[in-house]
């Protein structure tokens, strides 16, 4: 990662758009954002964060640079993937309000105005609902209804759209919270668990120009294994053994009604000799297993308690404020 940037210019808002072959997109984005951030009475700065891009997007980043100083360019080498590049736009902000967007010009800039209002009415994080998306059904409207359906139920924080990147952040909450894999999608609910107020808006959302989405149903799958991990962290990082203890109980009953179904009699021979044989090797190698799951559990909180813990750190420092 290379950044770019002149450290005398403090902004009170930033811009970060990851960029990945966005080479079409990138100038008429900017002409749209400087039309809207030079209405809105703050000092701004533009990060751009260039996800190891195969095109002119880099050239195109870094001439605005040139062009204007105001815009900041973060390089990666290869590709990561947007919450890596989303985490480097955080990690380079110096905004007290920060606010990401697409660089592929279907998130309308005219909407940050509206998103800094509800952010001086006392919310940390405003995320963008696109009522009216402008996407393909099949390969992206309903993967991702099926997707925010999931984050709901399990996080119990009900919001349309979690995977739309027009957002706004207060900056002590955002550089709070872990990002990695591609948790940025799961930001409002982490942030909420730890008290932070959060809210939607409905944005506009525009039919894509030029180039091709870089994201498919592939991503549905995702979410599900990232949907377990955000659960540990919420749920159950500060107390792994509970953790360990729940997925051990199934093998702890698995172990006994092997253990007493073995124990039942049948008149013929090779049935009572399954019986007899498979089922108490069957109750051993469970309990084996739910024991093992327990010392497992039991060593990492002995990790968490030695080691002091990340997770619950992070909750404290998005839980209070200081005037």
């Amino acid at each position: 990662m290379e950044p770019v940037s002149d450290y005398a210019y403090q902004p009170e808002l930033s811009i970060i758009i990851p960029l990945y072959n966005e080479e079409e997109n990138l100038e008429l984005l900017y002409q749209r954002l400087r039309e809207v951030l030079d209405g809105v009475e703050r000092t701004w700065e533009l990060v751009l964060i260039d996800d190891g891009s195969t095109d002119r997007t880099l050239a195109r980043a870094l001439g605005l640079r040139g062009r204007d100083r105001r815009v900041r360019v973060v390089v990666f080498r290869r590709n990561f993937g947007q919450t890596a590049a989303l985490a480097a736009g955080f990690e380079q902000a110096r905004g007290a309000v920060v606010v990401t967007l697409d660089g592929d010009l279907q998130n309308d800039p005219r909407d940050v105005p509206r998103m800094l209002e509800r952010i001086e009415e006392g919310y940390d994080i405003v995320s963008g609902w696109r009522k009216a998306r402008k996407d393909k059904l099949i390969t992206r409207r309903l993967p991702s209804i099926v997707a925010n359906w999931l984050i709901g139920r399990a996080t119990g924080v009900r919001i349309h759209d979690y995977g739309c990147t027009l957002k706004a952040y207060r900056s002590t909450v955002i550089k709070n919270l872990p990002m990695y894999s591609d948790m940025h999608r799961f930001i409002p609910a982490i942030a909420a668990s730890g008290g932070a107020r959060v809210c939607e808006l409905v944005v506009d959302h525009h039919p894509r120009r030029f180039g091709t989405s870089k994201y498919g149903i592939s991503r549905t799958v995702k979410v599900l294994f990232d949907l377990v991990v955000m659960q540990l962290l919420l749920r159950f990082s500060s107390r792994p053994l509970h953790w360990f203890g729940l997925v051990s109980l199934p093998w702890l009953f698995v172990s006994i009604g092997a253990l007493l179904v073995g124990f039942v009699q049948q008149s013929d021979l090779v049935i009572v000799q399954f019986w007899t044989v498979t089922f108490p090797s069957v109750a051993v190698l469970s309990f084996i297993l739910f024991a093992h799951l327990i010392f497992v559990g039991l060593l990492s909180e002995l990790i968490v308690d030695a080691a002091g813990h990340l997770p619950r750190n992070v909750m404290r420092g998005i839980s209070k404020e200081i005037y």
